[in-house]
This record gives structure tokens, sequence and C-alpha cells, in this order.
């Protein structure tokens, strides 16, 4: 759709024929099951005369251009990679702080009995 909303042909779409512009390699439902959850994430506009009609809107193109589902995955994965890796830190602070008030009482008890 992104495509052929370069081209300035806006018009609506089946989608058996978004199937055939865009070569995918599914039947025509999933690809009606994708327009649905694209039309659910504010990407596309479905006609409201008929439901099997569809158009890219400018949020669509906004998340076509910065990478789409693909993008967004990777950018999810990152964010994961990054909120663990500051677990571990605060972890190790942690375990390092506790380790170091530990050994402050043990020398504090040991100066005091001898």
């Amino acid at each position: 759709m992104y495509k052929e909303y370069e081209k300035e042909n806006l018009k609506y779409e089946h989608s058996k024929t978004i199937c055939h512009f865009a070569e995918l390699k599914v039947n025509p439902t999933e690809a009606y099951m994708v327009l649905l959850k694209l039309n659910a994430d504010g990407h596309v506009d479905m006609s409201d005369s008929n439901q099997w009609m569809f158009q890219i809107n400018y949020n669509g193109i906004l998340f076509c251009r910065s990478g789409g589902y693909k993008q967004e995955l990777y950018d999810l994965k990152r964010k994961r990679i990054k909120n663990d890796i500051y677990n571990v830190a605060v972890g190790l602070g942690t375990f390092l702080a506790g380790t170091y008030a530990l050994w402050a009482i043990w020398k504090e008890f040991s100066n005091c009995v001898c």
C-alpha cells in the first residue's frame, strides 16, 4: 500500500490486490487479517461501505518509513537488553554494597572483641 501511495494512487484496494502488489505469499484471508491488524494499530483505514477495502493513512506512511513492525521488534529487543543490563548492574552494585557493609561490621566487631 505504501508503494501505491508513493505512486499517488490513493484509491482503496481489495486485500487480494494488495497481496498481489506486495508479492506476499499468503492467501487473501491471511492478508485480510494482516490488514485488520494494521487497521487496529491505526496504520490503515477501512472503507465504511466495504469491509474488504483498505487505504493507507498518514500514520501508516510514517510507520512504513520508520521501518514498520520489523523496526518495532528490533527496538523492543534493544530495550529489553538495555533493561537486562541495567538490572544486572543494579544487582551487582547492591551485592557489592552489601558485601562492603558486612565487611565493615565484621571489622568493627573484630576490633571491639580483641
